[in-house]
């Protein structure tokens, strides 16, 4: 028996071993609020589902500026340096949730995180605007920091400026900085390539401030959606707070073609799943204001052919308690399916024994008036039912 378990045993694991899965962390519109991130952290230390990758959408700090034309100045940010500061705590934290960190800088940002040399030291979570890199095998992460303006559209389709009324008068939520959209399309072009150049096979994660307009994780239907001070009616229209050059971008075939997930925040009223073609787009609301997180889990099938796709993809709120215990370790399923397996094969064994047993005790010789006539083998017997 002991010669039969075991195959099974190592057949369970070869199986479970084609789906790898990868857990990612998705929090975005920190606002300075560090006590938000170690509320987190417990919450996350009382369950039993491990993170492997921790991705923040901007806005690590608030730093107010005026809205600028075609590209951010040196001149309209003051105070640069206390607001790197200030990032850099709030990345330093969220690099106690997971074992690897990447983030992208928001419209509230200092314009030093969208430059190379004036980055976060090496060591702390990676600073990804503008470039793409591979996390694992097989999966990368591209990231573009920033907002361009949000705006309405007519009856008619037309674009026309948000009203005044949308913008919070007391930190510039909606401010559209360092690029304007015809500017944020320019610059992105070799980003663009650099994603559409990753092997085919391979996926990668888009994370981005401002989400891709048309998604639904983009439009904000109130008056003044993030404000805990005055929240607002219902707007007549929506408002698009996604960037038209990301949704163009997204909507190409060669994006398509790779792009597994993309992790958006900016709009935080806007917070859930969507899709956008293939897509999975995933906005995780505000830690600060609307105080929720998302939760991603993708799935890898190795076969012939390597493919990554997102199995779960969930919002929840930090202070919701009734699911602390959700979830669970990468392996666990495989634990439990070779201990069902093997539970099976010993009822399986001990059956066959007792039928054995049984069989060992009537008579060998039956007397010729008892003997019954074979019946004719079927020719469906033995045959098992096909799936």
């Amino acid at each position: 028996m002991l010669r039969c378990l075991l195959p099974l045993a190592a057949l369970t694991c070869a199986q479970n071993a084609t789906r790898i899965e990868y857990n990612v962390l998705i929090v975005g519109d920190v606002h300075d609020d560090l006590d938000a991130i170690e509320q987190l952290r417990l919450r996350l230390s009382r369950q039993s589902r491990k993170y492997h990758l921790l991705l923040c959408t901007g806005d690590l700090t608030t730093m107010p500026h005026a809205d600028v034309e075609g590209y951010a100045k040196h001149e309209a940010t003051p105070h640069t340096n206390a607001f790197v500061r200030n990032a850099a705590k709030a990345a330093q934290a969220l690099a106690t949730l997971a074992p690897l960190v990447y983030f992208v800088p928001g419209a509230l940002d200092p314009l030093g995180l969208y430059e190379a040399e004036a980055r976060l030291p090496p060591g702390q979570p990676r600073n990804a605007h503008n470039t793409v890199e591979r996390i694992t095998e097989k999966l990368w992460v591209g990231g573009w920091g920033g907002a361009t303006a949000p705006f309405e559209r007519d009856a008619h389709g037309k674009r026309r400026s948000a009203n005044e009324s949308t913008a919070h008068a007391w930190d510039g939520a909606w401010t559209q900085f360092p690029f304007d959209e015809r500017e944020n399309a320019r610059r992105q072009q070799p980003w663009r390539r650099k994603v559409t150049s990753v092997p085919a096979q391979d996926a990668v994660i888009l994370l981005t401030h401002a989400g891709p307009d048309g998604a639904g994780t983009s439009l904000v239907t109130a008056k003044d959606a993030d404000s805990v001070e005055r929240p607002g009616e219902v707007r007549a229209r929506p408002l698009h707070a996604g960037s038209i050059a990301l949704g163009e971008f997204l909507a190409q075939r060669a994006a398509q073609q790779r792009v597994v997930l993309h992790a958006q925040g900016r709009a935080h009223a806007a917070l859930g799943v969507a899709r956008y073609g293939s897509a999975v787009v995933m906005n995780p609301g505000s830690l600060r204001y609307t105080r929720t997180y998302a939760s991603v889990t993708l799935e890898e099938r190795r076969g012939t052919s390597s493919e990554w796709r997102v199995t779960r993809a969930a919002v929840a709120d930090i202070d919701d308690v009734s699911n602390e215990f959700e979830g669970g370790s990468p392996y666990a399923a495989n634990v439990v399916a070779v201990a069902l397996s093997l539970i099976v094969f010993l009822l399986v064994a001990l059956a066959a024994s007792c039928a054995k047993l049984a069989t060992s005790r009537v008579p060998r010789a039956v007397p010729p008036m008892f003997a019954a006539r074979k019946a004719p083998k079927s020719p469906q017997a033995g045959r098992g039912a096909s799936v």
